[in-house]
């Protein structure tokens, strides 16, 4: 679903509301509480005029909302505007700055950026099958990111780099995770978690450490100065294309990332990759996923409080 269809489809903030109760309870309201089935409807509006649609339970008496317990708890920006936002982060293949989403939305950074957070949590794999799990070819390499550091020296540029481990499937999934070292014994548990032992072939660079982890006979080498740009299968040039694709991301959209929430946006950056062939239904994906995980306040984001 675009940006001008969820414009067009969530026109007003009953719409969008009636969306988001279905999308919770897809066969019926129950209590947050209890599990009833049976609840009594009470509409009201708040102070800003926002539409407020209340649920009393008839059993134990609860008054719940379909936002109470989910990503959208305790939000007052309109639900119009967060639907315009989870479109625009769903559309935009290199991602969008919460400068971006503020001014398309006529929100304040500080609200654009905790809203966007906020999205970006939804936008996680939840359990996935890990890669190669079907007989496909996966690579992997390391990247760097960031590391610039104006009047410090090149030294201090280097020891700012931060260190991105990627897996990705011939024409399939990928997987980008912040990683400290490039040693064995912090790619080993990376690997284990996402790596499929059934992975017909595994090619890499010259990595020491994923020659001692990796069993010879799938395993393969390439050299990136010897990789041929036409032909040959002996090539890494899918994971190097979305690093790639995510740094344009880096460079044209977000300018500067913060290392603590760096593995967020990787996180958000592989959703949508993964999902490259699914573009209508990644709304509905990520409103699914908004209304079953929990709050996330924007002092826990801050990391103000833990």
């Amino acid at each position: 679903m675009n940006l001008l269809k969820v414009v067009q489809t969530f026109a007003t903030e009953e719409q969008a509301l009636d969306y988001l109760v279905k999308a919770r309870w897809p066969e019926g309201v129950q209590c947050l509480a209890c599990g009833h089935a049976k609840v009594y409807r009470i509409d009201t509006k708040g102070k800003t005029g926002k539409v407020c649609r209340l649920f009393e339970c008839a059993d134990c008496g609860l008054h719940f909302s379909a936002t109470t317990g989910t990503l959208f708890h305790d939000s007052h920006l309109p639900l119009t505007k967060w639907f315009a936002a989870m479109a625009l982060m769903c559309e935009s293949k290199k991602g969008i700055s919460a400068n971006q989403v503020a001014r398309h939305i006529g929100t304040t950074y500080k609200t654009a950026w905790h809203l966007c957070h906020r999205i970006r949590s939804a936008m996680q794999e939840a359990n996935p099958d890990p890669l190669g799990s079907k007989g496909q070819v996966v690579e992997i390499d390391e990247t760097f990111v960031g590391g610039k550091k104006l009047r410090k020296g090149v030294k201090a540029g280097k020891d700012a780099k931060i260190t991105v481990l990627g897996i990705a499937e011939r024409s399939g999934r990928i997987h980008l995770q912040r990683i400290s070292n490039v040693q064995a014994a912090t790619i080993r548990p990376v690997l284990a978690a996402h790596l499929s032992p059934n992975a017909s072939k595994v090619i890499t660079d010259s990595l020491p450490s994923c020659t001692v982890i990796l069993p010879k006979e799938t395993h393969e080498e390439v050299s990136h100065k010897d990789e041929l740009r036409e032909s040959g299968q002996v090539s890494s040039k899918t994971i190097e294309g979305a690093f790639s694709l995510f740094k344009r991301g880096v460079v044209g959209s977000y300018h500067k990332l913060s290392k603590d929430h760096l593995d967020s946006y990787l996180a958000e950056f592989c959703w949508r990759y993964n999902r490259r062939k699914q573009q209508a239904e990644m709304f509905d994906a990520v409103a699914a996923e908004l209304v079953s995980k929990k709050p996330l306040p924007y002092k826990k984001l801050t990391r103000e409080i833990f």
